[in-house]
Parts: structure tokens; C-alpha cells; sequence
């Protein structure tokens, strides 16, 4: 019975520092199989645009997409419009860096919420703004 006792007390000890230590991002999820990069690999479509100021800005996103490729390019579509760059994690893979290709400056956005059909953005910029993506 001792035995039992003190394996449970392990096996609890190792679930509580999983499922506390795996929430990375601000708005979850606090567990995924699935790896970060497999869940940014999608085509996105605006859900919410919202201003620094809480402004609600999602009309001004209504035509755009973003579609995140495995071999971390990626494609935005907007206005008729399309840019193409590359993207990559930085080294906690708390935020993405998007370099559109011809540029030599980049755009940071810190990941508040990444789920396998749920992207959402803050941009770093003197003008942040939170955009909800959802997968098409």
C-alpha cells in the first residue's frame, strides 16, 4: 500500500507541473499535443480587430487573409493586395516575426492565444492592436 501511495504522489507531482507549466500564452490553451508551429500552419481569416483604445476595427479587415505555410512563409492577402515574406517564432516562441520579402524591417506580434483553429495577435507597433484570427 506504500508502494501505491508514493507512486500516486509522483504521478500527481508530474501531472500538477505539466499542466501548470505548459500555458504559454495569455489566453491559453493551458495544454496542446499538437506543437506550436503545427498549429500557426493555417490560412487565417480576420475574426476581431480591436484598437489600443478598445476601438472595434474588425470592418477594416473584412477582405483579409493570412495563411502561414510549413516552410515558414507566408502569404496575406488584403484590398486585392498580396505580400509575401517569411515568418518565424522568436526564441521562446511567444511572438511571431513576419519579414515580407524586399524588406529589410520586420513586424513583431506577441501570440495571446494559439489554438489549432484560433490565432490571436498583438502587434508591438507605436499603434497595437489585437487581432482575433480564426482558420478558414
Amino acid at each position: 500500500m506504500k508502494r501505491f501511495t508514493c507512486f500516486s504522489l509522483v504521478i500527481a507531482m508530474i501531472l500538477a507541473l505539466t499542466f501548470t507549466g505548459c500555458k504559454k500564452y495569455e489566453n491559453g490553451p493551458a495544454f496542446s499535443l499538437a506543437s506550436k508551429k503545427s498549429r500557426v500552419v493555417n490560412n487565417w481569416k480576420v475574426e476581431k480587430a480591436t484598437a489600443f483604445d478598445g476601438t472595434d476595427e474588425t470592418s477594416y479587415y473584412s477582405d483579409m487573409s493570412l495563411e502561414f505555410k510549413k516552410d515558414n512563409t507566408y502569404l496575406e492577402m488584403e484590398s486585392g493586395s498580396s505580400y509575401v515574406g517569411t515568418w518565424a517564432f522568436d526564441g521562446d516562441k511567444e511572438k511571431i516575426v513576419l519579414t515580407e520579402n524586399g524588406n529589410s524591417s520586420s513586424d513583431t506580434y506577441i501570440i495571446l492565444r494559439l489554438k489549432s483553429n484560433e490565432l490571436w495577435l498583438k502587434e508591438t507597433s507605436s499603434y497595437p492592436e489585437e487581432i482575433h484570427f480564426a482558420s478558414k
